[in-house]
């Protein structure tokens, strides 16, 4: 029903044929839930979830690392291959020289040669041991291990130490024991100049 009548009654408005539903009211702009203040809190809001932080990339092995791992390898291979023969390859008392008085050394401490050459393969032994061990800690910061540093440091220090403690006794063949300690020395050295360090300190 509606009136025409011009007033201050009340105005009617046909709403049409009924389609069951209820009438469409004009849409809110600022989104369903939203009070048109751009501060108000809308706990119906839903929030963009954030993107997960991307991680850094891990910094590039520096070169000082690589040459101090080679050096490593390379002045602990003479004694791996020392032991590793000392326990394979058949020992006799004429392979020591005459100069070192082997026979008298032993009647001198009433051991046999069998007794001594015992005691010979058991160090040649832990000498291949040792060697593996160190060739373990040097891969061990080779992989950015800090502690490996450290014992590959600790390790290095006290071989070179007894090397050059005992490089009198060796004659002709101090170049020989004296190579490895300038290799093993060089390469802690590489560990610890810039690159390496700035490396190691990111872990």
């Amino acid at each position: 029903m509606s009136t025409g009548d011009q007033g201050d009654g009340p105005r009617y408005y046909p709403s049409g044929p009924s389609s069951g539903q209820y009438s469409q009211y004009p849409q809110n702009p600022y989104g369903p839930g939203a009070t048109g203040d751009p501060y108000a809190y809308t706990p119906y809001a839903q929030q963009p979830a954030g993107l997960p932080p991307v991680p850094a990339a891990p910094a590039r092995r520096p070169g000082t690392v690589i040459g101090a791992f080679v050096l490593a390898v390379l002045s602990a291979l003479p004694f791996l291959v020392l032991g590793v023969l000392g326990m394979a390859v058949p020992i006799t008392e004429d392979m020591f020289p005459a100069e070192l008085g082997l026979p008298a050394m032993l009647t001198q401490y009433g051991v046999s040669f069998d007794q001594f050459l015992q005691a010979v393969r058991l160090m040649l032994a832990l000498i291949a041991v040792l060697a593996v061990v160190y060739v373990a800690l040097a891969a061990a910061a080779f992989a950015r291990r800090g502690w490996g540093r450290v014992a590959v440091t600790v390790l290095t220090v006290l071989f070179d130490l007894f090397l050059l403690l005992n490089v009198g006794g060796a004659g002709s063949g101090a170049a020989i024991v004296l190579l490895p300690v300038l290799l093993s020395a060089a390469g802690v050295a590489l560990l610890y100049v810039r690159p390496s360090a700035a490396w190691f300190a990111r872990l």
